[in-house]
């Protein structure tokens, strides 16, 4: 079926067969299913309305609606969805459920908004009472903080809230409204349909969810006329990007095309003077710099600055970068967790205070190790004294079945591990990080790099098959004569069998930085605020800690 979108009433009884009686003259049942194990029905209505704009009896309009009911009987809840927004069907829901049926709407709707991290709202309508001119108002964009303050004013409520976030570590978007609708960009078959709907339900039956708090903590957007004066901590692609598999998205650098998975993208440095941040795109040994301007009469710019012009292609849309950028622009997260789109801040009003607890920290001894070599291998050898060998030997030896060497550009790590047990498959994703000196010290640049590349393998979080997927395709692109595999423990046969088992075993993943540079005990103030966003932006977004692997 189409998106997900469901009105939901109180019922006790289900007589799914008598929802015939309920279809107006001038609609026709097409199809029919019932299944009466799940307490699911759904069916086709054909109408042939006339045209209005002809008078011909010949003519007509062939107008097809879903209409999917389920009953859960632990809920006593009826799930009605419907393709036919013309009402919210209550005769319908009458007719398989009894006169005792009764609709929820009004502010208990808007619980399905409840333990959604992140929250960001898309748009806002909100109703007013005595006046006479206006009696609704749809604010969007930067308009929403001001829609935030009206709703919870006397003579305002809030109509109808549409937005996005993230939700026991998966991303989700929501919409509901105050007269009963709730609906979401999720789309799939009945059997997936059935479990969002029991997911609302849960959270329109808990009197425990605040809709006042869950107004309080969204993320506001604020319209920017200069780049803010924060610390960045990473750059990433937008979401209609990272939203298609890594090989649709194609950059295009002369004759050459690169799929996204051997591309990096990379924040340089804030020019404040300039109101931009310079931000790099690099393939192989080419890169092009681009800088995104906040302010200007458009609110914000892109623009290619040094190296060969590039295009990006997805799907059959073909277009300079820049160009892209401009309609699609990176996602730039500040290390106070405020994030930048376009020339929209996004933050939570008030100060946030990130810890990070002590059980996170790991000390190893380094005895043996180059902290100042990173990768394992560089200039066509390994390097058997380099953090990622110390790394990838600590894995071997935990008996893990894949050790994968991911390090380059488009990296999902530097290190992708896989342990099939029992009950589980183990994932880690482990980010190695070298330092400029011989000692650990309290250096800042040496955890704000290291920190950015965790956060963004979190988009790898819930996305097991797109991974393995990925780790295939690098395997095979990076293939070399002298260095004929990446996988240091393990082969690609390994690697489909440990596929084949997430069918039927969940996978439980880590997400872990090695950093020798760092000093549990000496780590200053700004190292600790860094770890600590880091962290939380994980906690928050993909429901997993950052593990820290440091010095003493």
């Amino acid at each position: 079926m189409g998106k997900f979108s469901a009105a939901v009433y109180r019922c006790t009884s289900f007589r799914p067969r008598r929802f015939h009686t309920a279809i107006p003259l001038g609609k026709q049942v097409a199809a029919v299913w019932l299944n009466e194990q799940t307490r699911t029905l759904f069916f086709v209505t054909r109408a042939e309305p006339a045209v209005p704009w002809s008078r011909s009896k010949e003519l007509v309009d062939r107008q097809w609606d879903l209409f999917v009911l389920h009953h859960d009987p632990a809920q006593h809840l009826l799930y009605l969805h419907y393709s036919d927004k013309s009402s919210l069907h209550e005769n319908l829901a009458k007719a398989v459920a009894g006169s005792d049926v009764s609709l929820i709407y009004g502010d208990q709707v808007f619980r399905t908004l409840g333990d959604i991290a992140r929250l960001r709202f898309q748009n806002i309508g909100v109703r007013k009472h005595g006046r006479r001119n206006i009696s609704y108002v749809l604010y969007t964009g930067e308009d929403v903080a001001t829609a935030l303050t009206a709703a919870q004013r006397v003579g305002s409520i809030k109509a109808n809230l549409t937005g996005d976030g993230y939700r026991d570590g998966a991303r989700i978007s929501i919409g509901c409204s105050y007269k009963g609708r709730i609906w979401s960009k999720d789309q799939g078959p009945i059997q997936r349909f059935v479990s969002w709907c029991r997911d609302q339900g849960q959270r329109l039956l808990d009197a425990s969810i605040n809709t006042d708090s869950i107004i309080e903590n969204v993320l506001i957007p604020a319209e920017q006329d200069s780049f803010p004066d924060k610390q960045v901590l990473s750059l990433e692609w937008p979401h209609e990007v990272l939203s298609h598999s890594e090989d649709r998205v194609v950059i295009i650098n002369g004759e050459d095309e690169f799929p996204l998975y051997v591309i990096e993208l990379k924040h340089e440095q804030v020019d404040r003077p300039n109101n931009a941040l310079t931000f790099g795109i690099a393939i192989d040994q080419t890169k092009s710099t681009y800088a995104l301007t906040v302010g200007g009469e458009r609110g914000f710019s892109v623009v290619r600055t040094e190296g060969p012009a590039l295009r990006i292609k997805i799907g059959r849309m073909e277009v300079p970068v820049e160009e892209y950028f401009c309609s699609y622009p990176p996602l730039v997260l500040f290390v106070d967790l405020a994030g930048l789109d376009g020339n929209l801040l996004y933050d939570i009003a008030g100060d946030r205070e990130f810890a990070i607890p002590a059980e996170r920290f790991e000390v190893w001894d380094w005895i043996g190790t180059d902290i100042r070599q990173e990768s394992f291998w560089k200039d066509g050898a390994e390097r058997l004294v380099s953090i990622q060998a110390k790394a990838a030997s600590h894995y071997r030896t935990g008996s893990f079945d894949i050790v994968f060497d991911d390090d380059g550009k488009g990296e999902a790590a530097d290190l992708v591990c896989m342990k099939e047990e029992d009950e589980e498959i183990r994932l880690a994703l482990v980010h190695c990080k070298f330092t400029m000196a011989e000692d650990a010290g309290r250096r800042l640049d040496d955890v704000i790099e290291v920190c950015s590349q965790a956060v963004r393998s979190g988009k790898w979080i819930g996305q097991f098959k797109r991974l393995c997927r990925h780790v295939t395709d690098r395997g095979r692109r990076l293939r070399r004569d002298e260095r004929p595999t990446r996988f240091l423990t393990g082969n690609a046969r390994t690697l489909n069998s440990i596929l084949r088992a997430s069918r039927f075993k969940q996978v439980r993943a880590e997400i872990v930085i090695v950093q020798p540079g760092l000093s549990q005990q000496a780590c200053t103030a700004d190292q600790s605020t860094v770890l600590a966003a880091a962290h939380s932006f994980l906690v928050e977004t993909v429901a997993i800690p950052l593990d820290i692997v440091c010095s003493a």
